[in-house]
């Protein structure tokens, strides 16, 4: 609806695909379209990001090397271990009896929706899930639970934040990444009221775990019917900053708003050179020498959890997130949401982008400079393989 809006064809075909201008994929099969991205398209993903951020593995060890050589600046990870791996590590935090204090919760990094998670006190778990691991070829994360979280209403809640990634070209070809945090998001709720983990709730998934996958199936699960955007089991991340100021004062509410975008920011940064290496590597040549601008953006699902001193945490990144409309609320926010993001990255697009790129190619063959291999961008037809009110925040 947003690309129809701007008066662009849809098309989803993927033999007529080779004429767009912009690639949105929100499925499995984004690595294959890399390559068939020319200078002149654009497309909806970075290549690479998947690996670096969207693996509950790969952000564990990327988050854990910058917590090393900046620990305060990345504190806002909790104490994480991947398994089987770090099952050394892991003994090192338990004392002899084999049970601690502090709670962990155990994430398997080839499951989402919140399959498969479970919390624990117990190296004997730990040990039995880094041997399952180990054997069948996979791997899990452990985070030190947060078990003091912040609450509403009594229930433990995260904040699903979006962050759109793009870039500009540097003079050298290299990647100069332009970030934006939107300034809405959604808040996602338990259903079940929260108390500190014990042995007799700690598999109460309503309780401890804020997924909208485990919770809609909730008998409490309260639908957001749009008339109140504070109200019910999925709420805006607009109404929750203005809580914030209503209830700790409008300087808190500034400081949280400014760690949240610092959390983003310094995630991002973790993997850039990364990203840029996966795009020289990955997109077909751009003859134009980067004229056409850098051809791929990504919005970014980023899941933080707030202590109850309003620290925040994060939690996970989500490369694909969903983009599913259940109430007049999800509806409100993802269509601002994917509009002003074709506003930020695709409003200069033309039908012309083509024949335009072809005619900057030509130039510069007859002047002898045609060479070097940088990623690119633009340009409206716009392929989808994919089934007013607070916008971008400023450039970070």
């Amino acid at each position: 609806a947003a690309a129809e809006a701007r008066g662009w064809r849809v098309v989803k075909p993927a033999d007529r695909a080779s004429q767009c201008n912009v690639h949105w994929i929100d499925n499995g099969t984004i690595p294959d379209w890399f390559r068939k991205t020319e200078p002149w398209m654009r497309i909806n993903h970075f290549p690479g990001m998947n690996n670096a951020l969207a693996r509950k593995t790969r952000l564990a060890r990327n988050m854990n090397r910058m917590q090393r050589i900046f620990p305060k600046e990345y504190a806002f990870l909790p104490p994480t271990w991947v398994l089987p791996d770090d099952i050394s590590d892991m003994e090192r935090q338990f004392g002899e009896s084999g049970v601690s204090k502090a709670i962990y919760i155990v994430k398997p990094d080839h499951l989402c929706q919140g399959k498969g998670i479970f919390l624990t006190t117990e190296l004997a778990r730990l040990r039995s899930c880094a041997t399952e691991c180990r054997q069948k070829d996979q791997s899990a994360v452990v985070q030190r639970y947060i078990a003091r979280p912040m609450l509403i209403e009594g229930l433990k809640f995260d904040l699903r934040l979006y962050f759109l990634v793009a870039g500009k070209m540097t003079a050298g070809g290299g990647l100069d990444p332009r970030c934006f945090l939107f300034r809405d998001g959604l808040v996602r709720l338990c259903t079940t009221a929260y108390s500190a983990p014990t042995p007799e709730t700690m598999d109460q998934k309503c309780m401890h775990l804020t997924n909208y996958a485990i919770n809609k199936h909730s008998d409490d699960f309260q639908q957001n019917d749009g008339e109140d955007e504070g109200s019910g089991s999925k709420r805006s991340l607009n109404w929750f900053m203005k809580h914030v100021e209503e209830e700790y004062g409008e300087k808190e509410r500034r400081k949280l708003w400014l760690k949240l975008m610092g959390l983003c920011v310094k995630t991002v940064l973790t993997v850039q050179p990364n990203l840029e290496a996966e795009c020289n590597a990955t997109f077909p040549r751009d003859l134009s020498g980067g004229q056409m601008g850098w051809r791929c953006f990504e919005i970014l699902g980023i899941d933080v959890m707030l202590d109850a001193k309003r620290k925040p945490y994060l939690i996970e990144i989500n490369h694909l997130p969903s983009f599913t409309c259940d109430s007049p609320l999800d509806e409100d926010i993802k269509r601002r949401l994917i509009d002003q993001t074709l506003e930020l990255t695709c409003s200069t697009l033309s039908a012309k982008d083509r024949k335009a790129y072809e005619q900057l190619v030509r130039e510069r063959r007859d002047a002898g400079t045609a060479g070097a291999s940088v990623s690119a961008a633009p340009n409206v037809a716009a392929s989808a393989a994919s089934g007013g009110g607070p916008g971008w925040g400023r450039e970070v």
